[in-house]
């Protein structure tokens, strides 16, 4: 009996913080500040996990840590920010008409900073000796096969690869699917087994950036960073155009509506 009796004082009593659902920091919250929060953790578990992959030097080992990586990112926080954590696969979303640009821009920022902190934590779990050895999972053409204008061709068809997935499986109101995780993982799993080799298949800004950023203390990692900025942006840019000309549901489609 005296126990009830403190549970309900405690009832009565204890007045929880809980904001009210007028409250005008709440829709502030959710669609902006929360989804730009889950792209930039999102971007700093996908660099963490690409840069600490890349110290295997296993070509297959790193296309399968990314793919699964993004699928498990895609998942978690989809319904969140739509689970982009790439400013190319956000630029083509933006072009697809499915998000505002202002948001788009709070999502390239968070992108970017996730990318740093995410090459910053692969740094700060292992010593400068093995860090610098593997390349701090630096993506550059410089040890590659491929001529600067090469890497840039092969990031924008690879881009436009995944960006066409993501525009077909995540966004488009008629083709969507549950399966979105998983084919857009495979993408990515698909473009790093085809060009790990020849531009090291970065298709993503915030994942070059960050580690050349971080790495930059011990080696010059700039002389052909701007092919991990050309090329998948044109890739991005190409996928939108394919999406919008031909591939887009009715509403979306620019031409034959």
């Amino acid at each position: 009996m005296v126990q009830i009796e403190n549970e309900a004082r405690l009832n009565v009593d204890v007045d929880l913080p809980i904001a009210s659902e007028d409250d005008p920091f709440n829709p502030l919250f959710d669609k902006i500040i929360r989804p730009c929060l889950a792209e930039l953790v999102g971007v700093m578990f996908f660099v963490f996990v690409g840069c600490s992959t890349l110290l295997s030097g296993s070509l297959v080992a790193t296309a399968l840590a990314h793919g699964l990586t993004i699928a498990i990112l895609i998942a978690g926080f989809g319904s969140i920010s739509g689970g982009h954590f790439n400013p190319a696969v956000t630029l083509g979303v933006t072009l697809a008409n499915a998000i505002h640009p202002v948001i788009a821009l709070g999502y390239f920022v968070a992108q970017i900073i996730g990318g740093i902190l995410g090459a910053a934590c692969s740094r700060g779990m292992m010593n400068s000796t093995i860090f610098e050895a593997g390349g701090g999972g630096l993506q550059d053409i410089t040890t590659r096969v491929a001529t600067p204008g090469q890497a840039i061709f092969c990031e924008m068809m690879l881009t436009a690869f995944l960006v066409l997935t993501v525009l077909m499986t995540a966004v488009d109101s008629k083709t969507k699917s549950h399966l979105a995780p998983f084919a857009i993982g495979l993408s990515i799993t698909v473009d790093i087994l085809i060009g790990g080799g020849l531009s090291a298949a970065s298709m993503n800004p915030a994942r070059a950036f960050g580690p050349a950023l971080v790495i930059s203390y011990a080696k010059d990692p700039w002389t052909h960073h701007y092919v991990y900025w050309v090329g998948p942006l044109l890739g991005s840019l190409f996928a939108s155009i394919l999406y919008r000309l031909l591939f887009a549901s009715s509403e979306k489609r620019l031409i034959f509506k």
